[in-house]
C-alpha cells in the first residue's frame, strides 16, 4: 500500500474519532477541535474578520510555515476533504489518466482559487466572515457530523428495531429497552448536496476542488512555490508521459522534467508509476530551487477580487444584517434568535463563527440548530437555541469547549450558570391556565431556577404562572415542556441576554441583582390568595394560603 494511502487513512480515522468524541461529557485529555484549527483559511480569515489574534488557531500558521519546507503536504495527506475526494474518485474510478491540463481554459481555471481567496479576505476586512463557504475543514465537519452521523444512527436504530424480537425470543429482557439517541439537524440536506456537488466535479478532473476552487489550497500554494522537499527527475527518464497523465493535480508540465511545486501535493504517485525509476523526492540544492511559476493572473485580477470581496462584505454588513442607531449598532434579528450561553456579542460572534457545526453536533440535548436568514445574510448557518425542540442543559458547557475560534467562550460551569441567554415570556392567549382556567403547573415545576411562580388572581379559579425575570436564565425548559400543541405558551426571547467579550458573567449578574442559581428545595413558590394581584405582599407569617383542590402543604 502506498505511503500516502496509509497516512490518509490514519488522518481520516483520527478526524472521525475526534468527531465521535465530540459529545457530552468531553474527554479532558484531547482537543476534539484539533483538525479545525489546522485549516489556514479558517485561521487567517477568522482573525482578519475579528480583527484579533486567536491563540487557539496558531496551529494553522504552523501548517503554513511548514509548507515552505514540505510543500502542500497538508492537502495530500492530512486534509479530510482531500482524503474524501480521493476515496470517492477511487471508488468511482473517475479521473484516471486525466491528470494533465489538456487545454488553456483548464489552466486558466487555476486562478479561480486565488480569486476566491482574495475575495474572502476582502470580505473579512469588511468584517464579514465568509470563509465557512469554502473552508475544507468546516465543510467536512458539517458533512460528517450533521449529515452522515445522523444517517448512521438512523440505520443502527432500524437494525436495533429489527433485532428486538430476536432478543426477546432469546430472553434478553434488557434488550427491549435499549434505544439510540437519534438527533435531528436543520440544513442537513443542503450541506449534503453541496458536498456531493464537490465530489461530482471529479468527473471533469481529479481533485477538481483542490486544483481550481479551494482557497486554503491557494494559501498553501503561495507558500509552496520553492519548497525544500521537491520532485526530482534523473536522465533515466524515457519521456513516456505516465507521470503527467496520472498526476492528480496536473502539476507536471509537458517536458516531464520540471514541476509546478505550488500544485504538487507530494503524493509520490509519479515516482511509483515511473517505469524507469527516474523520479525521486528529496531536498534540492539551493542553486537549483527554482520557484514555481506565478499564478496566471495580472495585478488587476488581484485588485478586482479584493475590492469585490470588500464591497460584498460591506453591503452584507450594512443594512442586511444590522441597523444603525446614531453611533450604536443594533442587531436586526428575530427576538427568538437565542444564541448559546457564552456567545460573544452578535457582531463579534458572527465574525468568529466558522459554521463548522461542532457545537451543534455535540450538543447533548440537540437544542442547537443552524439558522438560515434569521440573523441576516451574514448570520447564515450560525447556531441558535431551539427551546421548543429541547432545553439547554444547565450543567453542560460543551459548546464553548469545542468552538475552535472562541465565538462561544469556554466557560466553567459556575460561570455558565450566570450566562443569561434570554428571558421567558408567557403568551397568555395560549396558556392553559390563563386562557382556559385549567390547572397546569408544568412550567412552574420544571423551571430549574425557580423563575416561574403560580399565583391566584381575581376572576380565576386556578393559579396562573408569572415570570420572575431576575431569576430567568433563558434555558428553555419551560418552553420545551409546555403541553400546548404547536407553538408553546411560554417562549424564550433574547430580552435581557448577557453576552460579554471578556470578564466574569457571575460578577456581572450579581452587580445587577440577577439571581441565576438553582434554588434549594424550600425556595419560594408564591400562592397568593384569590383577590390579590401580582404585586400583592406575601402572606403574614404562619398564615396558610388558599390552595386549589387537591393541594396540601403538609406538615
Amino acid at each position: 500500500m502506498r505511503l500516502q494511502r496509509v497516512v490518509q487513512s490514519l488522518a481520516l480515522a483520527g478526524f472521525l474519532w475526534l468527531l465521535f468524541l465530540n459529545s457530552y461529557p468531553l474527554p479532558g485529555w484531547v482537543e476534539v477541535d484539533l483538525f479545525l484549527r489546522l485549516d489556514p483559511l479558517l485561521s487567517v480569515g477568522t482573525m482578519v474578520a475579528a480583527r484579533a489574534f486567536v491563540p487557539r488557531l496558531v496551529w494553522a500558521l504552523v501548517i503554513l510555515a511548514a509548507a515552505f519546507l514540505l510543500g502542500r503536504f497538508f492537502c495530500g495527506y492530512l486534509c479530510p476533504m482531500g482524503v474524501t475526494i480521493d476515496l470517492w474518485d477511487r471508488l468511482n474510478r473517475v479521473g484516471r489518466r486525466r491528470g494533465r491540463d489538456a487545454n488553456p481554459v483548464s489552466r486558466r481555471l487555476r486562478r479561480s482559487k486565488y480569486l476566491i481567496w482574495i475575495g474572502l479576505m476582502g470580505a473579512a476586512a469588511a468584517g464579514f466572515s465568509a470563509v465557512f463557504l469554502f473552508s475544507p475543514l468546516s465543510l467536512m465537519t458539517r458533512f460528517y457530523g450533521l449529515v452522515l452521523h445522523p444517517l448512521l444512527l438512523d440505520g443502527a436504530a432500524l437494525g436495533l428495531g429489527a433485532a428486538r424480537p430476536a432478543g426477546e425470543w432469546l430472553g434478553w429482557e434488557d434488550f427491549r429497552y435499549l434505544q439510540l439517541r437519534e438527533p435531528v439537524f436543520s440544513t442537513g440536506l443542503f450541506i449534503a448536496c453541496l458536498v456531493i456537488g464537490v465530489l461530482l466535479l471529479g468527473r471533469f478532473a481529479p481533485r477538481f476542488w483542490c486544483r481550481y476552487l479551494c482557497p486554503a489550497g491557494a494559501m498553501l500554494a503561495l507558500c509552496s512555490r520553492r519548497p525544500l522537499l521537491r520532485r526530482r527527475v534523473s536522465d533515466a527518464c524515457i519521456r513516456c508521459g505516465k507521470c503527467a497523465e496520472n498526476c492528480p493535480m496536473g502539476a507536471i508540465p509537458e517536458d516531464f522534467f520540471s514541476t509546478n511545486h505550488a500544485e504538487c501535493i507530494v503524493c509520490l504517485r509519479c515516482r511509483e508509476i515511473c517505469p524507469a525509476g527516474a523520479i525521486s523526492f528529496g531536498p534540492a540544492p539551493a542553486n537549483r530551487r527554482a520557484a514555481a511559476p506565478a499564478p496566471d493572473m495580472e495585478r488587476r485580477h488581484w485588485i478586482g477580487a479584493g475590492l469585490t470581496g470588500l464591497a460584498a462584505g460591506a453591503v452584507t454588513m450594512n443594512g442586511l444584517g444590522q441597523l444603525f442607531d446614531g453611533t450604536a449598532r443594533a442587531d436586526l434579528r428575530s427576538s427568538r434568535l437565542v444564541r448559546p450561553p457564552g456567545a460573544l456579542p452578535e457582531q463579534a460572534f458572527q465574525a468568529r463563527c466558522v459554521r463548522c457545526g461542532a457545537c451543534i453536533e455535540g450538543c447533548p440535548t440537540n437544542t442547537l440548530q443552524a439558522v438560515w436568514f434569521e440573523a441576516g445574510l451574514d448570520g447564515i448557518w450560525t447556531p441558535r437555541i431551539t427551546a421548543r425542540l429541547a432545553a439547554c442543559e444547565q450543567f453542560c458547557t460543551l459548546c464553548g469547549q469545542v468552538c475552535p475560534t472562541g465565538a462561544i467562550r469556554p466557560l466553567p460551569l459556575e460561570e455558565k450558570l450566570y450566562a443569561k441567554i434570554g428571558t421567558a415570556r408567557i403568551i397568555r392567549s395560549r396558556c392553559i391556565a390563563w386562557e382556559q382556567e385549567k390547572s397546569c403547573l408544568i412550567c412552574d415545576e420544571i423551571c430549574p431556577y425557580n423563575a416561574i411562580v403560580s399565583r391566584f388572581i381575581p376572576g380565576h379559579s386556578v393559579t396562573v404562572p408569572f415570570i420572575q425575570e431576575n431569576r430567568c436564565n433563558g434555558c428553555g425548559y419551560c418552553e420545551n415542556k409546555c403541553p400546548v400543541d404547536g407553538e408553546s405558551a411560554v417562549v424564550v426571547e433574547v430580552v435581557g441576554e448577557v453576552r460579554l467579550m471578556s470578564g466574569s458573567y457571575r460578577q456581572w449578574a450579581r452587580e445587577r441583582g440577577l439571581v441565576l442559581e438553582a434554588p434549594r428545595a424550600a425556595e419560594e413558590t408564591v400562592l397568593a390568595p384569590p383577590g390579590e394581584g401580582e404585586d400583592a405582599p406575601a402572606p403574614a407569617e404562619g398564615a396558610q394560603p388558599k390552595l386549589p383542590a387537591g393541594f396540601d402543604l403538609g406538615e
